[in-house]
């Protein structure tokens, strides 16, 4: 071989990088500048030594067995710094260790090295060798951490603040990183898990951690491991409370290790919710079973309707109607058009075209009910109620067709017994009436077969009495109501019965002022005796002129007041009704018991006035009355 220039020496001095040169003794043949500076190791120190004597931490590293099997098969070899870190005890100007590469390539054996630095590396020229060049890749690993640094970074800040709880394991389920969400959802400080099984973030029915993690699906091509599906679990936190988590997990690798990264989300509000939502779902269809099962109970005929007029549900009685049943739709089933049915249908009564023209008006244009009777051929009467639903889910109306044939029956023989009751009533107030005016005849008669003056007198006021009581009668004769009478009339026609029976216009003058009030008859009787006598008395006692009589019945809020003045003598200062043994006095204070009224005199010389004060009686019922046609048909 030609001898080769001196400056292919000067030219591999002059590398950025590391080269050696190493015979099949693993012998140094060649150490250059860039390794001396490097490792502080001199050429002189190195060349003709074993490398692996002289750098005996090298023998138990890859570099050895690489290097063995360049020269024993002649393949390249390369050892990258990620699975072999720092092989060569090199360092940087600044005293920091050197991050490197290792490239080993096999030399031809015909070649004769033009660098050979010895004597013995040039008697070597025929032997296998190998070349090592050692890459400084300290500042390309400095960039990949500080850029993979600035990733971590962002993706922590972006995990951190997650508002799921994130926890990352090994394979073996020991904790090596969780988020804020998760020391706050479990009550832990940010360290005090790390190292920690992650079994004490869940329940004692949880399934395994490891074991979920690998049930996870295929990786894709260079990417982590397909997540699992979620799982709903119970957690528990560190004062031992349940918590309710659904449990997301994926597998990933990273820098030659595999992790576990699980997303435990907070499900508990979910699952209340839902646990609601089921509660409510039951309870709403058992209320739709019960409402079902109600209107199929009932023996009204019932239909929903659409906004079309569609039937689109019917109750059983409904849909078993036979023939014998004639109300309007009848034979109508879920999907007819049920205005155009009974359209065409014909009915005894023209009230059953207002019942659909009502019907039509309620599904086009809203509105209220619509309720209404008719009567079909076969003489079967029926009600039709309609109402709308605005808020069902198919917003038209609900029908119902009820018979009401039995309850036209009963009205009717209840109209004809309130008729004869009403016949009876009037009759029996006629005969009172009579019997009371024979009783006052009689009374009269026998007034005036008396001699004594002071006796007549007292026939007198009895037959005053009894007028008073057979008028009550005479008025519930003569009117259709049999329970109240308008006591208004009443005193007007007591007032003039009175001034008649004393004289008239020249012996008393009577006023009456009286508002329209009716009074139940057990009201009546009672404040019209008493209305009597104190007419009477004032008539009686009127002194030497005609008696000036004044009768007022007002209603103010719920009291009545019947008020009698005159301008009499009077009666005395120290006059006490509840004390006096005048018949009529004591009657007054009686009469006014019995109807809970009170009585107040005042009393002057010019005159008396009585004021008789009693509560609104409570309303009585009025019996429904009968025409006379009614009652004669």
């Amino acid at each position: 071989m030609p001898e080769q220039p001196t400056w292919a020496l000067d030219v591999l001095g002059a590398l950025d990088a590391g080269i050696l040169l190493l015979d099949r003794h693993c012998r140094v043949l060649y150490w250059n500048n860039w390794m001396e500076q490097a490792s502080t190791l001199t050429v002189r120190e190195m060349l003709g030594h074993d490398l692996f004597d002289a750098l005996p931490n090298l023998r138990e590293s890859r570099l050895h067995i690489a290097v063995r099997d360049t020269l024993a098969t002649g393949a390249p070899g390369v050892l990258s710094h990620t699975l072999n870190p720092m092989l060569f005890p090199l360092r940087l100007p600044d005293g920091r260790r050197m991050v490197h590469n290792v490239v080993i390539r096999p030399l031809p054996s015909h070649a004769q090295p033009a660098f050979s630095q010895s004597a013995h590396a040039q008697q070597a020229g025929s032997e296998a060798r190998c070349l090592i060049q050692v890459t400084d890749v300290t500042a390309s690993v400095n960039r990949e951490r500080v850029l993979r640094e600035q990733r971590d970074a962002r993706y922590r800040a972006i995990v951190d603040t997650a508002p799921d709880a994130i926890v990352t394991t090994d394979t073996r389920g020991m904790v090596q990183w969780m988020n804020g969400t998760a020391t706050r959802q479990f009550d832990y400080h940010p360290n005090e898990l790390i190292g920690q099984n992650v079994a004490v973030l869940l329940g004692d029915d949880a399934p395994d951690w490891v074991a979920m993690a690998e049930h996870s699906g295929p990786a894709e091509s260079g990417g982590p491991e397909a997540a699992t599906q979620p799982v709903e679990l119970s957690g528990r936190r560190r004062d031992g409370s349940h918590i309710d988590l659904e449990l997301s997990m994926a597998r990933w690798e990273s820098e030659g290790r595999s992790f576990i990264t699980g997303i435990l989300r907070d499900i508990t509000e979910r699952r209340r919710t839902r646990e609601e939502l089921r509660t409510s779902a039951l309870a709403m269809r058992q209320l739709a079973e019960q409402t079902k099962a109600t209107l199929d109970a009932l023996p009204a005929f019932i239909a929903v309707l659409d906004r079309s007029g569609r039937i689109v549900s019917v109750n059983r009685a409904w849909a078993e109607a036979g023939p014998e049943t004639t109300f309007l739709g009848q034979g109508c089933i879920v999907g007819d058009d049920y205005l155009d049915h009974c359209g065409r249908g014909e009915t005894a009564d023209p009230r059953a075209d207002s019942v659909m023209e009502g019907l039509r008006t309620l599904l086009s244009e809203g509105g209220p009910p619509v309720s209404a009777e008719y009567v079909t051929n076969n003489q079967h009467w029926y009600r039709c109620l309609a109402a709308p639903m605005p808020a069902g889910p198919f917003g038209g109306t609900v029908l119902m067709h009820i018979d009401v044939t039995e309850i036209k029956s009963m009205e009717a023989a209840l109209r004809k017994l309130v008729g004869q009751k009403s016949t009876l009533l009037r009759e029996v107030n006629h005969r009172v009436k009579n019997s009371l005016q024979l009783v006052s005849s009689l009374l009269t008669l026998q007034t005036l077969s008396l001699p004594d003056e002071g006796m007549r007198v007292h026939f007198q006021d009895a037959r005053s009495r009894i007028e008073a009581i057979a008028r009550v009668h005479n008025r519930l004769y003569q009117a259709d109501q049999f329970q109240t009478i308008e006591f208004g009339t009443y005193l007007n026609e007591l007032c003039e019965d009175l001034a008649r029976a004393s004289g008239g216009d020249s012996m008393c003058d009577i006023v009456v002022r009286s508002d329209v009030i009716d009074l139940p008859i057990d009201h009546a009787a009672p404040l019209g005796l008493i209305a009597n006598e104190l007419i009477t008395n004032a008539v009686k006692h009127r002194g030497n002129g005609p008696a000036r009589v004044t009768v007022t019945f007002r209603r103010a809020a719920d009291q009545l007041a019947l008020t009698v003045s005159d301008r009499g003598p009077g009666l005395p200062s120290n006059f006490d009704i509840r004390k006096s043994r005048s018949l009529g006095m004591r009657l007054i204070s009686s009469l006014a018991g019995q109807i809970r009224a009170s009585v107040d005199i005042d009393t002057t010389p010019q005159g008396t006035t009585f004021r008789i004060e009693l509560p609104v009686p409570d309303a009585v019922p009025l019996l429904e009355t009968s025409s006379t046609e009614e009652i004669e048909g």
